[in-house]
């Protein structure tokens, strides 16, 4: 069997109708509804005779290969280069010629070939113009719509090979991060490993078969960064680091692209456990409205933590920065700011529904 080209070199999937596949058929399908409209255009009686069908197929025929030579070489040599005013000029000249040529076919040539049909043109070169015109500035339309149209499709398998991409780097970064911190609970024997290993056993489910999806409940979401936010709990002593986690408005019908909101939290846990002189701080707050999310999270910044806090935030944040501008383009402000002791984030999302 041949293989069909795929989207990637221009052409449409096995998915799509027949007609979108093969050019022929799209090409065939036009000329016969021009072939249709002139027919009745120039039909001399109510009924179809056999001079109407010759005089239709001989008058397109120029418009044809006038149409094709724009398709094929002057819109790819001059309109698409940018060079507009020299195509303009080329399209005049093609749709004169093929008016002063169909003027003279039917006045003079056609007599020629076909003596016994006493064909004669009905049209002056002004009103041939506006055929050829016609044909021409319709199928440059096409051709760009057509055009535009793959481009589109391209940067949609583009814009979904990054999301699958950068998900596919933030779940490993997670993992990491979890497991060390059961790591450091084994190392301490920890009564509380078996607990925390049960929570991580809850996120991994939530990375493997929900962040598959394009969107999911924003309830999922949340509950995840709960387990995720007690798992540390777990790890910190209560007198060295402030913990605080605040959610406020309902979840319920609403939807979120996965894992979009952890590594922030992540990028909190990471540099506000550092040490430092103080306690340690991490506040996350979460505020849900009817058709938003605004997400605050504040987090201390240890002595030894100065130097990496001036560097690029790393594979959680800086994903996560992508996946906004890819999924939430013009729906979403983002602020991070980092200060001598506070590194702070704000985030506000304008939720699908």
């Amino acid at each position: 069997m041949a293989s069909t080209p795929n989207h990637l070199t221009g052409q449409f999937s096995l998915s799509d109708p027949v007609i979108f596949r093969n050019r022929w058929w799209q090409h065939l399908l036009f000329w016969g509804v021009v072939f249709f409209i002139l027919l009745n255009l120039f039909k001399t009686s109510s009924s179809l005779e056999k001079i109407d069908l010759i005089f239709t197929f001989i008058f397109l025929s120029p418009i044809a290969c006038i149409t094709y030579l724009n398709l094929y070489h002057f819109i790819p040599r001059y309109l698409k280069r940018e060079h507009y005013l020299v195509y303009v000029i080329f399209l005049l000249a093609l749709m004169g010629s093929g008016a002063v040529f169909l003027y003279f076919l039917f006045d003079r040539w056609v007599d020629l070939v076909l003596p016994n049909y006493y064909f004669i043109s009905y049209y002056n070169v002004l009103q041939l113009m506006l055929f050829t015109g016609s044909v021409l500035l319709l199928t440059t339309l096409l051709k760009l719509s057509r055009s535009w149209f793959l481009l589109l499709r391209l940067e949609r398998m583009t814009t979904s090979q990054q999301l699958k991409s950068l998900q596919s780097q933030i779940n490993p970064h997670f993992l990491l991060n979890s497991l060390q911190t059961i790591y450091a609970l084994s190392l301490d024997k920890s009564e509380q490993t078996p607990g925390v290993i049960l929570q991580l056993s809850d996120i991994l489910k939530y990375t493997l078969y929900e962040t598959g999806h394009s969107s999911i409940k924003l309830a999922k979401e949340i509950g995840m960064i709960r387990d995720y936010v007690e798992m540390y709990r777990h790890r910190v002593d209560p007198a060295r680091a402030e913990i605080r986690l605040e959610l406020e408005g309902d979840p319920d019908g609403k939807v979120i692209a996965p894992m979009l909101l952890i590594p922030f939290i992540e990028n909190s846990f990471k540099h506000g456990l550092k040490g430092g002189p103080g306690m340690a701080l991490i506040h996350i707050s979460i505020k849900i409205g009817p058709a938003d999310l605004h997400l605050q999270i504040e987090n201390s910044v240890g002595k030894a933590d100065v130097v990496d806090l001036e560097k690029p935030q790393g594979i959680g944040i800086d994903n996560t920065r992508q996946r906004l501008e890819l999924l939430y383009p013009g729906k979403h402000r983002l602020s991070i700011h980092s200060g001598e002791d506070i590194f702070k984030i704000d985030m506000h999302l304008q939720l699908d529904q």
